[in-house]
């Protein structure tokens, strides 16, 4: 298992996992060389430097579980998850849900372009976007969770403001918010980086380790959008107040005021869970993106740090160990693209089979692997894969019969 831990918390033996393709490599207080500590000499002198946390392996609770295995436990664990909803036909609506993304994907270039050129922004078409995206949401949640991971526009900026929205909508929705509340969350989403067109382009995609400068500008954008949007009296106070404090943390250790579980905003913390999981699934243009399965769990090793342990419980529930979209690996070494989640049975996805053990296509066909375990059959996943260069071309197979 994963877990972030203080630098006072590191003891020898203990091993430093690779950061090489996730978000936090470049942070001035983070120590990110993998391998073993060999002493307490070591931990000292790194205490010495300046670092503060450090993501390390630790051994599993469940000794021989594999983490998507220990956490599906957790999920079976939790209490009664709420009724399931009636979804419309995943490739219906996946039609549906391309057009509405790329709709939103133009709203998000225009409210861009309108705050960095001192415009009003038009709140009202942002609105009717954040609509939009809910009514997928309601419709088949797992078309938006899809498109946010197999989407082709290569634009990080508006990209990530998009997906965090969807993200957040989806998870809202599953825990029973009302549509209001649903489109000033998909608003939040839209917007919560807005700050970050205040900062240095050279500071925001820079591929090393930032200087504690650097970092210390970082950490304003929040409140940089909220200064840009706080005159707009069309904007609600709640989403202002997402915008504000969506990097704020459960045990206080966030910025820009350091607040506890407490006092952060139910949508704040919504936006900080799709932030954080978006961030570590997308290809930047200094790292790779982390697989899906890979990124819960170490989000899950976040909590009671970063997140609510129930709220990142949820959260995994809600997406599912395999989220649509994610390619995986078979135990029949074929490869499969994840279609819908199903929260009753996370490791039983429906999926699409259409690669052969070489990753070379072969005829489709859709498997629903909960009606396959509960017939006795073998198949199963194993874990994800690295969809590479199939990626953009995945997304015909989710509209395909």
């Amino acid at each position: 298992m994963i877990k972030k831990i203080s630098i006072d918390e590191l003891a020898p033996g203990m091993e430093v996992v690779r950061l090489s393709s996730e978000m936090w490599k470049h942070l001035p207080y983070l120590y990110a060389e993998p391998g073993v500590i060999e002493s307490e000499e070591q931990v000292a002198a790194l205490r010495k430097e300046g670092y503060r946390q450090v993501f390390v392996q630790l051994a599993e609770d469940n000794e021989g579980l594999t983490d998507e295995q220990r956490l599906d436990q957790l999920i079976s664990d939790r209490d009664a998850a709420p009724p399931a909803r009636e979804r419309a036909p995943f490739k219906q609506s996946m039609r549906r849900t391309q057009v509405t993304y790329e709709s939103a994907m133009s709203c998000a270039m225009r409210i861009v372009n309108d705050v960095k050129l001192g415009r009003k922004m038009d709140y009202q078409a942002a609105v009717e976007t954040a609509g939009a995206i809910v009514d997928c949401a309601i419709r088949n949640p797992d078309t938006l969770i899809c498109l946010s991971k197999l989407s082709a526009f290569d634009n990080y900026t508006y990209t990530h403001s998009i997906n965090v929205s969807a993200i957040a909508v989806v998870f809202g929705e599953y825990i029973g918010m009302t549509r209001e509340e649903l489109v000033d969350l998909g608003m939040a989403g839209m917007m919560h980086d807005l700050g970050k067109t205040s900062i240095a382009q050279s500071i925001i995609n820079k591929p090393g380790r930032l200087t504690a400068k650097e970092f210390a500008e970082i950490r304003k954008h929040p409140g940089y959008g909220f200064a840009l949007l706080k005159d707009n009296k069309d904007i609600p106070s709640r989403v202002l107040e997402a915008i504000r404090l969506h990097h704020e943390k459960y045990n206080g250790s966030g910025y820009p005021h350091g607040l506890t579980r407490k006092d952060i905003p139910a949508f704040a913390r919504i936006i900080g869970l799709a932030d954080i999981y978006d961030a570590l699934t997308s290809d930047r243009c200094y790292r790779d993106a982390i697989l899906p399965n890979k990124a819960l769990g170490i989000m899950y090793g976040m909590r009671e740090q970063e997140f609510d342990p129930l709220e990142i419980q949820l959260f995994i529930k809600c997406l599912g160990i395999f989220p649509s979209g994610s390619l995986v690996l078979l135990n029949t070494g074929d490869y499969a693209v994840v279609r819908e989640s199903n929260p009753g049975k996370p490791l039983s996805p429906k999926i699409k089979i259409i690669l052969d053990k070489s990753m070379r296509p072969i005829p489709a066909r859709t498997v629903n692997l909960a009606e396959e375990a509960d017939g006795g059959a073998e198949l199963e996943i194993i874990e994800c894969a690295d969809p590479g260069v199939y990626k953009k071309k995945l997304v015909g197979y989710m509209t395909a019969d």
